[in-house]
């Protein structure tokens, strides 16, 4: 049995808090963590658990793609692989090497590698483009960018001389960052990360600046994979369809999910929401991620056989609806799992396997979960306040932004992290209510209005621009954008606007909606008062329409 099933029983290491007097559960009663779960926060690394895995599971199967399977023996032998021709390529332990990749078998060796040779894993997101994109590269200051030969006119188009070194690779040949001959190079096996060490800087959005890179260590991995265990409980010999880019901890969390439980992977490239219930059927799998909104974008194709021949049992995930969980759930014939967490606290913090009732659930046994006024003081129950998360384990919160003081600074309080999201408790069970910070939550994306207005404002036609969110039918935000024209009396074309964002956006950064207004209502320190821009959209341009 794995680390998981052998701890858990049925029910997994979940448990829903005691219910107290009058039945109201006590979110507040501090229980003793279950010695199997300190092992797998405090005991081996990730390549430890590699290692173990490779011995006493040799010919398990790891992962599945494209037809080809690889086994947890073959994965530490295309580690090996990848170590060797890593080292040849010049990267030491501490470098920092930037991904710009595709889901394929290759790239998770890759991720592997780089943590067992204590380099720094900088994932990037294959849909930036222009300056987002370049900040990214150039703030790592990554000492390699490894990215496919798909992406090379966005990279070369930025002209950068703070750039990485860049080593492309084509789909269908040989990977450079692995010899053509398995094992060639001999060579000891690399020494591997401490607990702490940081093995990955995950960019999340700015809300107030350009995105932020978030220090990820070998521990809080190992929290995130078992957060997720923790909110979809696996049994022996299910399988977990990935789609998600490995860029987002939500992909990344998935990767390290067979090392504390008997579960496979079954891998695609990229979401297909036409090609999605036939994929899951013929990978065989038990269980999908509903991040991003996907389950929404499911909803909202025709019925169709496939989508009920399959053997899901659970979609978890976070940032689901209650119309379409409990639509999904008919539907689909499955059960929703939903949980609540963030890059910087190791991924999941909540998790609900209960029911749409429960919204986003309670604190895992690892975390502690308060709602904070703005003094920090605990709110009553039913009012509203910020989430905050103290970890009960040493470790499971991130070391800090990289580089960036002030803003580690600013979302600490004492031993407390301020999330910037809002929720309200109701009879112990925690209800997600939105985010406080300027940003917009877009198919699982942190839009942050800072940058796409910063980009906006330099279009010739527009003399400032304002980002807000306004409800999409799928579920979550989509972007509206608010422009003042530098020439009012000339034809502002709103269609070559978007279509301009286009070439300088990432996909997901890129406004649906456009409305021109005569001038912005300002607050006293001449701030655009967003809270006065109309969420209607009826008053704008949809590049939808």
């Amino acid at each position: 049995m794995g680390v998981w099933a052998a701890t858990a029983g049925d029910a997994g290491l979940l448990r829903v808090p005691p219910r107290g007097e009058g039945g109201r559960r006590d979110r507040r009663r501090v229980t003793p963590l279950p010695a199997p779960t300190l092992d797998v926060l405090t005991g081996p690394t990730l390549p430890d658990l590699l290692r173990d895995a490779a011995t006493a599971r040799a010919d398990a199967t790891y992962a599945a793609a494209e037809g080809t399977t690889l086994s947890f023996a073959g994965l530490a032998d295309a580690v090996g692989d990848a170590c060797r021709g890593l080292a040849a390529l010049g990267v030491r332990a501490g470098d920092r090497v930037a991904v710009m990749l595709p889901n394929h078998l290759d790239h998770v060796a890759l991720v592997h590698a780089l943590v067992a040779m204590r380099a720094v894993w900088v994932p990037v997101n294959t849909r930036l483009r222009g300056e987002p994109l370049a900040h990214v590269l150039a703030d790592s200051d990554s000492a390699l960018l490894l990215a496919d030969e798909r992406h090379r006119a966005e990279v070369e188009s930025l002209r950068r001389s703070d750039l990485p070194r860049t080593v492309w690779h084509e789909t269908g040949t040989p990977v450079p960052w692995r010899p053509y001959v398995s094992g060639a190079g001999g060579g000891e096996s690399p020494a591997g990360p401490g607990g702490d060490d940081v093995v990955s800087i995950m960019y999340t959005s700015g809300t107030t600046g350009p995105a932020k890179g978030v220090q990820v260590t070998d521990r809080m991995l190992r929290a995130a994979a078992l957060g997720a265990a923790a909110v979809s409980l696996p049994r022996d010999g299910d399988v977990y369809f990935l789609w998600e880019p490995l860029c987002h901890v939500g992909g990344a969390q998935v990767l390290f999910l067979p090392f504390v439980a008997h579960v496979s992977l079954a891998m695609v490239e990229r979401f297909s929401a036409s090609a999605f219930w036939t994929q899951v059927a013929a990978a065989g799998a038990t269980h999908v991620h509903h991040l991003g909104g996907i389950v929404p974008m499911l909803l909202g194709r025709a019925p169709s056989d496939a989508e009920r021949a399959h053997r899901v049992r659970v979609s978890w995930g976070g940032g689901m609806t209650v119309d379409a969980w409990t639509a999904a759930e008919q539907r689909f014939d499955l059960r929703v799992h939903e949980c609540y967490g963030m890059t910087e606290a190791s991924s999941i913090s909540t998790a609900n396997t209960a029911g749409v009732a429960d919204g986003i659930g309670a604190a895992l046994p690892w975390f502690d979960v308060e709602l904070h006024d703005d003094a920090g003081r605990p709110v009553p129950d039913g009012a509203v306040g910020e989430i905050a998360l103290r970890p009960r384990v040493d470790g499971l919160l991130t070391p800090g932004y990289f580089r960036n003081d002030e803003a580690t600074a600013a979302s600490r309080r004492g031993p407390w992290w301020r999330t910037g999201d809002s929720a309200r408790m109701v009879d112990g069970a925690l209800h997600f209510v939105g985010r406080l910070s300027d940003s917009v939550r877009h198919r699982g994306e942190n839009v942050s209005a800072w940058e796409v207005e910063r980009v906006v404002n330099t279009h010739h036609a527009v003399a400032e621009s304002a980002v807000v969110g306004v409800p999409a039918a799928e579920g979550e935000e989509d972007v509206k954008l608010f422009v003042t024209l530098a020439r009012p009396d000339e034809p502002f074309d709103a269609g070559a606007l978007v279509a301009w964002c286009r070439e300088r956006l990432a996909v997901f950064q890129v406004p649906r909606y456009v409305a021109v207004i005569a001038e912005f209502a300002r607050t006293p320190s001449l701030r655009i008062k967003k809270a006065a821009l109309p969420r209607t959209t009826d008053d704008s341009y949809d590049a939808r329409a």
